[in-house]
């Protein structure tokens, strides 16, 4: 048994199967990689572009593609010499250990989601805009709180107009809907949204009538010198594990019948149903939808009706709940993000008297998360990892 190390994977012991090339890894475990997969995958310059994309159209590969030879090298990595046209790949055996298939016999990524309740209030996710903007290394840390948590609050930003525009700019893009780019929050006469009242508002998820709806809201407050208005949060994912754990007959409600939310004025006419839970397709939370201002009159058979209610009214309750709320008051010049299919956001009544003035926009988390990844990449490759 041959036994030769590239980077960090060791292969053991190769072996050709009929549809399949089967590697046992030093460990003593071991993947399967069949040959249409390999072929599509090779990383050579005729079939992939040195930007990354492929260049080989996958409908061309020969259906009963099989190798002449695979062997590994002196260098480290497998060769192989496909029979139908001679071509040459060489796979690098960490990349092949890292893209192992199915997917759940891989790692997971280091990074994970936390779960959070009341007792956030404690320690929230936090930063100065002083730091982020000129700091990779402060904006990375700043952009994971996002991840992890669903939410962060960035203290120090310019309590100036368009100001949080700058913040959007550090990781992505303005997602302009029928509010605008900016929309400011406050009292106004004849207001097309509750929002523009000094009305407290339950938490909520914004735009549920949208589809797709934005994935991020910011909220930067230039203002604050009104009695009340303070800004609450709630994890929306920890909440639906809980319905999911005590009480799982509503969890199944909540997560597989959709209802319809709508808005409409003078220039828009929105509307759109979805599970107040979303679930992917390995079961997993991934998305709530919920705004109680928003929501459609039911349209259930009447056998559905009452039990619905009742998850419904649930979940709204455990919302309300001190066991899951984060209170805090804006200051001016303060401003947070949330992640709008996780994290529902509200606040109190306030008076008026006195000032309360925030602007939001919203933007998209697939620029985060893009960012962020990149920073992380760089920031690695600053320590010498």
């Amino acid at each position: 048994m041959t036994t030769l190390t590239y980077q960090a994977e060791t292969v053991a012991h190769l072996a050709q199967a009929e549809w399949a090339l089967n590697i046992t890894w030093a460990d003593g475990s071991s993947n399967q990689f069949h040959y249409i997969w390999l072929r599509d995958n090779c990383p050579s310059p005729e079939s992939r572009h040195p930007n990354g994309q492929k260049i080989l159209e996958t409908v061309s590969i020969p259906v009963d593609i099989r190798p002449r030879s695979v062997k590994l090298t002196e260098a480290g990595d497998i060769e192989i010499v496909w029979a139908n046209d001679g071509h040459i790949s060489h796979f690098a055996p960490d990349w092949l250990r890292r893209h192992a298939y199915p997917a759940k016999g891989r790692v997971k990524p280091a990074h994970s989601v936390t779960l959070w309740g009341a007792k956030l209030a404690k320690n929230l996710p936090e930063a100065a805009y002083a730091d982020v903007w000129p700091n990779h290394q402060a904006l990375g840390n700043w952009l994971a709180l996002v991840r992890q948590y669903g939410v962060a609050i960035l203290h120090g930003v310019p309590a100036e107009p368009g100001a949080i525009f700058k913040v959007v700019d550090l990781f992505g893009y303005v997602r302009e809907t029928n509010y605008g780019r900016l929309f400011d929050v406050k009292s106004v006469t004849n207001p097309n949204n509750l929002a523009y009242t000094g009305l407290a508002l339950s938490p909520h998820t914004d735009n549920p009538y949208r589809d797709p709806v934005p994935t991020l809201q910011l909220l930067h407050c230039l203002a604050s010198s009104v009695d009340g208005g303070d800004s609450i949060i709630v994890d929306g994912f920890k909440v639906a594990e809980t319905i999911r754990q005590r009480e799982p007959d509503k969890f199944e409600l909540l997560s597989t019948v959709p209802v319809r939310f709508q808005f409409r004025d003078k220039e828009a006419d929105l509307s759109a149903e979805a599970p107040i839970i979303s679930l992917n397709h390995r079961g997993e939370v991934a998305a709530i939808r919920f705004n109680n201002r928003s929501i459609a009159p039911f349209d259930f058979e009447a056998d559905l009706m009452e039990p619905y209610y009742a998850a419904y009214r649930t979940f709204a309750a455990m919302l309300d709940s001190p066991e899951f709320q984060v209170c805090f008051k804006l200051e001016s010049g303060s401003l947070f993000i949330v992640d709008n299919q996780r994290v529902l956001h509200g606040r109190t009544g306030f008076s008026s008297s006195g000032s309360r003035h925030l602007q939001g926009c919203y933007a998209d988390r697939d620029g985060l998360y893009s960012r962020l990844a990149v920073l992380e990449r760089v920031n690695s490759q600053d320590l010498g990892d």
